[in-house]
């Protein structure tokens, strides 16, 4: 959702001026700086992340910690840009900007990555029955002598 989101609206500008108008949207490879790449090689880390993390490549520990980090940074560099709408500097009067929808699916995929983080892995307070176990993600039965 994250790297979709890099190619639809984020930004919208509006002019209007003695009767004429005209609107146009930029996506935020269009608008944005260096943050649109830096949100790109965090979507595509996630996704070898999880893709090791279902090979059984890497332990859930790391992989929970890098998911929740790199959710979290997502996060916060699509709230800055939903602040901070990128300009050259003055905006006149007659010319409104505006946000997308883009920007909102960003900050959707980016919370569900953070979110993706912290559920991930061994769910505390979750009891098992009687006399089992579990052992590496398989769940196995003590023996009763």
């Amino acid at each position: 959702m994250l790297v979709v989101s890099l190619f639809l609206p984020w930004y919208g500008v509006s002019f209007e001026m003695a009767g004429f108008s005209k609107s146009n949207s930029g996506t935020a490879r269009e608008a944005l700086g260096s943050i649109d790449m830096v949100l790109f090689l965090i979507a595509v880390v996630v996704i070898a992340v999880v893709a090791a993390r279902a090979a059984g490549a890497l332990p859930d520990g790391p992989a929970r910690l890098i998911l929740l980090a790199l959710g979290a940074l997502a996060v916060l560099l699509v709230l800055y840009r939903i602040i901070d709408i990128p300009t050259d500097g003055q905006v006149p009067a007659h010319v409104e900007l505006s946000r997308k929808g883009g920007i909102f699916l960003a900050l959707a995929g980016a919370a569900a990555v953070a979110y993706g983080g912290r559920r991930s892995g061994p769910q505390k307070g979750r009891r098992r029955p009687e006399g089992r176990a579990a052992v590496g993600g398989l769940e196995l039965e003590r023996a009763r002598w």
